[in-house]
């Protein structure tokens, strides 16, 4: 039998996993190397960034971090995989990737040619990526994924039961 639920927990861990990387990576590097990242993002010869200047060192080094942030975000989901936080890193990179898009579709370079096609399909991907996260927590319900024993939070809780009553005879009353 086909497990569904099992085939979405995979795609939304694929899907999350491939945004944590490109969301996380260039985010770490704009972090820790601002003008490294300005002049050659995404590869040295072809430097997409710079062609917004002019270089600003303040905002590389806090949209580093916040791409690093989203990318922690979605690492997070990835390895839980519950609906909600799936859900929330999902639209928080929906928030801010179809943002850059839309940006940046707006301000292709001309003519346009090969370059602003891999600027588009590198823009568009993460969106992608993000909608099948998303969509993957709606349809019928999931079954719980197993728990990890690593991690306590996901423990399972041990049931309380009273404690065992004394049978008593019919007609006998307990004197104190």
């Amino acid at each position: 039998m086909y497990d569904r639920a099992g085939a979405r927990r995979r795609a939304a861990r694929a899907a999350l996993l491939l945004l944590a990387a490109a969301q996380g990576l260039p985010g770490l590097w704009a972090l820790l190397w601002p003008a490294h990242f300005y002049g050659t993002y995404p590869v040295p010869g072809h430097p997409w960034v710079a062609g917004f200047p002019p270089y600003n060192e303040h905002l590389l080094h806090d949209t580093g971090a916040a791409g690093l942030a989203l990318g922690v975000l979605c690492a997070c989901a990835a390895y839980s995989v519950q609906p909600q936080l799936v859900r929330a890193a999902a639209a928080s990179t929906l928030v801010f990737c179809v943002a850059h898009l839309v940006f940046h579709g707006a301000h292709l370079g001309r003519p346009f040619g090969a370059e602003e096609a891999l600027q588009l399909f590198s823009l568009a991907a993460p969106v992608a990526c993000a909608a099948v996260a998303l969509l993957t927590t709606y349809g019928p319900p999931q079954r719980t994924p197993p728990t990890r024993a690593s991690d306590p939070d996901s423990a399972p809780v041990p049931v309380s039961r009273p404690a065992a009553s004394v049978r008593r005879r019919p007609g006998k009353e307990e004197t104190p």
